[in-house]
């Protein structure tokens, strides 16, 4: 199947997304930050056939209450999270402890 060429669009990253992609992945353009998350989704989202239908509705799962942590201390490594979940952790660790 031959790639159809499409008109360029301008796409900005969140620049500490960016950083942990350049640290975790080795990708250093918006380009290629475009392509992994673009293969990660393929390759992650849900199958469906239909894209025309509506989605069933989701149901959401009683999550545990979290435990607060004293200050200062690093959270610990959540089970499960992997590629851009694991990433978007991180940047959200990072942005808590500099706050």
């Amino acid at each position: 199947m031959a790639k159809e060429k499409n008109k360029p669009v301008a796409v900005r990253f969140d620049s500490k997304i960016m950083e942990l992609l350049k640290e975790e992945e080795k990708i250093e353009t918006p380009q290629q930050a475009l392509n992994f998350l673009s293969n990660f989704w393929e390759n992650n989202r849900p199958a469906t056939t239909d894209f025309t239908s509506d989605p069933p509705p989701v149901k959401k799962k009683q999550s545990p209450p979290v435990k607060k942590e004293a200050e200062g201390d690093a959270p610990a490594h959540p089970s499960g999270l992997s590629g851009i979940d694991l990433l978007i952790w991180k940047a959200e660790q990072r942005e808590k402890n500099n706050e």
